[in-house]
């Protein structure tokens, strides 16, 4: 049991990472990002490829993926997002899709389908309370705690936050106070992408990347976000967290003392979860008010 909560914290950071920056991008544009797996492996294999091909240390490696992902978000916002979403919220749907597969044609071209780590060799493992963790997997556990303490601190307590709240809330009446709500729609978008770069790079250090896990990727950071209430930030990383802790414990534990429900199952709790939800409470467990694009 103890080693399920733990797999669950260290699944759930990760979501989290992802998903909180996805939240944002809806609270303050109204639109979904179709190609946010794809974003989450860009980060993730080009911090590898620094590290492991071309031979950098692991911290400058971290800080190129990073920059990659932000220089990707930068790129889809101008060309895939900004030309469409004030036409129709739906619009950048279309797109996004169109970027996803452009995407997954160039991860293959360039990395190919074998998994890879962005640590090479056996990681060494603590025994703590019951659970074994990595050394790697607490200081990731540790930073997105940090990661998200900042966000709560920007975002209640400075004048950059307030300003980001304003737009969430209306950005026309937010511009006729003087706030520039083009360049904050810009700046939020650019952020989620480098949260997706974080969770590609915690990804590839925690297990391996892989090609084809961009869909899951997309499908759970999107199920904690409607099931947090679309654009709720604190509600999306709650349920990133609650819907980790389901998948682990699903799969982990022995039912009624006969069967084990079989890992292939694993990833199918997101989108249970969001049947299960929208047919309970369709606008969300933490459901911010009403928003048009």
């Amino acid at each position: 049991m103890t080693q399920l909560i733990a797999n669950g914290l260290i699944a759930g950071s990760l979501a989290a990472l992802i998903a909180g920056g996805l939240a944002l991008v809806y609270g303050v544009l109204g639109v979904f990002n179709l190609a946010l797996g794809q974003m989450v492996l860009i980060g993730g294999y080009s911090t590898w490829w620094f590290h492991q091909v071309a031979g950098w240390a692991l911290f400058p490696s971290i800080v190129m993926g990073i920059s990659i992902g932000a220089l990707l978000s930068w790129f889809t916002f101008e060309v895939f997002i900004r030309p469409f979403y004030k036409l129709h919220r739906f619009l950048p749907l279309v797109t996004t899709i169109a970027l996803s597969l452009i995407l997954d044609g160039m991860i293959l071209l360039l990395f190919e389908q074998r998994p890879r780590s962005i640590l090479s060799g056996a990681k060494e493992t603590m025994h703590i309370a019951g659970a074994y963790v990595s050394k790697e997997q607490i200081i990731m556990i540790v930073l997105t705690m940090g990661i998200l303490f900042i966000f709560a601190y920007v975002l209640h307590s400075t004048s950059f936050g307030r300003k980001i709240q304003a737009v969430v809330q209306h950005d026309h009446a937010a511009m006729s106070l003087g706030i520039r709500a083009p360049a904050l729609h810009r700046f939020v978008f650019i952020l989620s992408g480098v949260l997706a770069s974080c969770g590609g790079i915690y990804m590839g250090i925690d297990t391996n990347l892989s090609p084809t896990i961009a869909f899951s990727i997309t499908i759970k950071a999107y199920a904690a976000i409607i099931a947090g209430g679309k654009g709720n930030f604190w509600g999306a990383v709650f349920c990133a967290y609650l819907i980790a802790f389901s998948e682990q414990f699903v799969v982990g534990i022995h039912w009624f003392g006969a069967f084990y429900v079989p890992p292939g199952y694993q990833n199918t709790v997101a989108l249970a979860f969001i049947i299960i939800l929208l047919l309970v409470k369709p606008s969300g467990l933490f459901s911010s008010a009403s928003r048009s694009a």
